[in-house]
């Protein structure tokens, strides 16, 4: 079965490099989602440990996109108060000077199916996460409080990420539905069903999981 929405992070790869940070750079996160961004005209990144990829991770936890990959985005963007792309130049002595932008969500989004939705014992993360199809119906990349760093998008953007090869560097990771309307469902798109937690099976030592 394939699934509509996939769950957005950085797959670790000895191709791609990471972005570092100038030392004692503030804010730190580089920026976080709902709140504004500062000081972002006066960072300058620099690429190590690897070659420049479409889609890169930084110290400082955030997401830079290529200029052919922000179109990609922009193109599928259903909500333009949503996200912003903040320009940022990036320095490398051997693979040359570029301008990436940093992806940024203005505000969190309230996509998860809270029935079905389950979390671990004293965790405020899901043991399974689902989404709700009257929620994202409209929606093609987005983000959940659920997920700290990563993001979501929809099957269709991650095909045409595939289809222009500047997947490099990225996982998709498949995140349930409900409520997949009939149509989809004969199209191979799987709908989540109500099940019990695997973790309700389980017995759990007193204090924090993690």
């Amino acid at each position: 079965m394939k699934h509509l929405y996939y769950n957005v992070s950085f797959n670790e790869s000895k191709k791609v490099g990471m972005l570092d940070i100038p030392e004692d750079w503030q804010p730190f996160p580089i920026e976080r989602s709902g709140v504004p961004v500062e000081n972002i005209d006066k960072l300058i990144l620099t690429l190590k440990n690897g070659k420049y990829a479409d889609f890169m991770f930084s110290v400082g936890c955030a997401y830079f996109l290529s200029p052919h990959l922000k179109e990609l985005f922009e193109h599928y963007v259903t909500d333009s108060t949503l996200i912003e792309f903040y320009p940022v130049p990036v320095v490398s002595e051997q693979y040359g000077d570029r301008t990436y932008y940093l992806l940024h969500f203005t505000r969190w989004c309230d996509v998860r199916n809270e029935k079905m939705t389950s979390f671990m014992p004293r965790s405020k993360y899901p043991a399974r996460m689902v989404l709700d199809y009257e929620k994202v119906c409209n929606l093609s990349i987005f983000n959940s409080d659920s997920y700290n760093i990563f993001f979501l998008m929809r099957d269709e953007v991650r095909r045409a990420i595939k289809r222009e090869k500047m997947h490099i560097g990225i996982a998709f990771d498949p995140v349930e539905c409900s409520g997949v309307p009939e149509e989809l469902q004969k199209k191979g798109y799987a709908c989540a069903n109500p099940r019990k937690p695997i973790w309700k099976c389980l017995s759990f030592p007193k204090g924090k999981i993690w």
